[in-house]
């Protein structure tokens, strides 16, 4: 195949095509990138959260515990 006989109008229009999608995907991934370490940071203080919660509840039966214990 010889890519010479291709008219000069066909590699313009195919390479803005090429270019575009070349963005596009550059532009997505980045932006996937951005909601990706959204979302790690989003689970990281929800997981806090959480070691916060059950810190409090282990106080709290420790407490109903010896309040058990003293009747």
């Amino acid at each position: 195949m010889d890519l010479s006989n291709i008219p000069l109008d066909t590699w313009l229009g195919q390479g803005i095509f090429c270019l575009l999608f070349v963005w596009l995907l550059i532009d997505t991934r980045k932006e996937a990138k951005q909601r990706e370490d959204k979302l790690s940071a989003q689970i990281d203080r929800q997981n806090e959260a959480q070691e916060k919660i059950a810190l409090s509840l282990q106080r709290v039966e420790t407490q109903i515990e010896e309040l058990k214990e003293g009747k």
